[in-house]
């Protein structure tokens, strides 16, 4: 609720996740704080700061990153580096304080063909320069055949490393991606192991399940080495073109996420949703071809947010400070779409936790834990 004013089986047996399969025991509740809003006209280098479909926050830098959804119309295919002031329990100023326009290691920008940024979070391994690297996800273009990946950037945003999702994954009639609704959400679980999810369910999946698959940032193949089934909410109805997807994750220290699911219909009715996300006892289900044939466990999860449409077109989440509450502090974001007069939208909130359990899970924390023998 919100208060306030404003281990795996099968392939994967018993050794996935641990981060994933520890029962967290308190169940938090969201605390607004406060909001800021950028106009929708806000500048940075020449580029217009909008679109934004991600965000994250890497304590041991200071460092807030933000990846913005355009596909070259209002500039490069970008992200940016920023400062986000907490003052007094107050959201007090975003400052964007880089531009990081996307290239390949030629020095050539990303096109705007059949690139779609999403999700990005920080990875703490310093690159050449001693930089954090970053990680972001791209639906690509399903229907010019260009796949969804993950790609791995340096803090001068120049390509380190793709990964391409799996062959099941191919948009086609009856199996594969969604057009515009493939890798959205992406969390690190561990040292360079990250957890990617799409919008919506693949086709032969059915309406239901999402695949929340675990990838070895250390492997340059693209196949995951885990999957789980995360069950989305159902579609709004009392409008024609319901659609309800899972457009972020947070990974959690000592198990577990949390989630956001938005949900919109032609009506504009329009809602967002955060979940504590449970993985104990779901089943790996990496080598079932359909997941609405059933005969696995899929990961169970709880509303701990009901945020309506008070917050935007909410897409990106990420843990930031500790408020002087002594309260973590979570930071929403929304995607304007570059529409006139449609700020982004800041919003922060306190987790109630009183035992202290909810925190980033640690980006540098043990690989073998998590992988077992993979």
């Amino acid at each position: 609720m919100v208060r306030g004013p404003g281990p795996a089986q099968g392939r994967f047996k018993m050794l996935h996740l641990a981060l994933l399969s520890a029962v967290l025991s308190v169940q938090p509740e969201l605390r607004e704080v406060d909001r800021l809003e950028l106009p929708s006209d806000h500048s940075w280098l020449g580029t217009k700061v909008g679109g934004i479909s991600g965000i994250d926050y890497l304590e041991s830098w200071d460092t807030w990153a933000m990846i913005s959804d355009d596909k070259g119309q209002h500039g490069p295919v970008r992200g940016y580096l920023a400062k986000i002031q907490l003052t007094g329990n107050r959201l007090t100023n975003v400052e964007v304080t880089t531009l990081l326009p996307m290239s390949w290691g030629t020095g050539e920008l990303f096109t705007q063909e059949g690139f779609d940024p999403e999700g990005i979070r920080i990875l703490p391994h310093k690159d050449f320069f001693g930089d954090p690297t970053m990680v972001w996800v791209s639906e690509g273009a399903g229907t010019r055949g260009v796949p969804t990946r993950v790609y791995e950037v340096c803090t001068g945003a120049t390509r380190m490393d793709t990964w391409t999702a799996p062959e099941n994954y191919a948009p086609k009639r009856r199996s594969g991606i969604r057009n515009n609704r493939a890798y959205e959400s992406v969390a690190i679980i561990a040292d360079r192991v990250a957890v990617v999810a799409t919008e919506e369910p693949l086709r032969q999946d059915g309406d239901t399940y999402v695949r929340l698959s675990t990838l070895d940032l250390n492997r340059p193949e693209s196949e995951p080495v885990a999957q789980l089934a995360y069950p989305l909410d159902d579609a709004p109805t009392g409008a024609p073109g319901g659609q309800n997807g899972l457009v972020d994750l947070v990974a959690l220290e000592g198990g577990g996420f949390l989630s956001i699911e938005r949900s919109w219909n032609m009506a504009a009715q329009q809602s967002i949703r955060v979940f504590l996300v449970d993985t104990a006892g779901a089943t790996d289900v990496l080598e079932i071809e359909s997941l609405n044939s059933g005969g696995f466990t899929p990961v169970e999860k709880t509303l701990i947010a009901d945020l309506g449409d008070r917050y935007g077109n909410t897409e990106g989440m990420c843990l930031g400070p500790v408020l002087e509450s002594g309260e973590r502090s979570l930071i929403l974001v929304s995607d304007n779409n570059f529409a006139p007069g449609m700020p982004t939208i800041f919003s922060l909130f306190a987790i109630v936790d009183p035992e202290g359990e909810i925190t980033p899970a640690d980006r540098l924390g043990s690989r073998e834990s998590v992988l077992g023998g993979h």
